[in-house]
């Protein structure tokens, strides 16, 4: 895959070379906003400003969503950390400790209800 990618960017290359050598004598007027114009440009040093421009623009943006990325990671390791410490202290624990509801919440053990004396109805 790597190889690939480098070969794309190899043709990639060729191509904007090709381009610029049968446009290295024409000149361009770009407009870039109202009251600034330039007049005269070469149409190579054009593209090959753009490209820069693109180029820098798209690594920016690569950056800033790697960064965000690392963080919610770092987050997410530190939770997940948390919760492993949490599930280790409550499988050594005894199961004796905690008295819980059919809902699986921990109650009070005064109000729990005994499991192992049988409920009598009726009497």
């Amino acid at each position: 895959m790597r190889l690939l990618k480098i070969l794309i960017a190899l043709f990639g290359i060729l191509a904007l070379a090709f381009l610029l050598s049968k446009n290295s004598d024409q000149y361009v007027t770009v407009w870039l906003y109202p009251g600034k114009v330039l007049e005269e440009l070469s149409l190579a040093t054009l593209m090959i400003g753009t490209t820069a421009l693109g180029i820098i623009i798209g690594f920016t943006i690569a950056l800033l969503q790697i960064l965000g990325q690392q963080a919610t990671l770092a987050d997410q390791n530190k939770q997940l950390k948390k919760l492993r410490t949490e599930i280790n202290n409550l499988r050594h624990s005894g199961l004796d400790d905690v008295a819980l509801d059919k809902d699986g919440d921990a109650v009070d053990e005064a109000a729990a209800i005994d499991t192992a004396k049988p409920i009598e109805l009726g009497s």
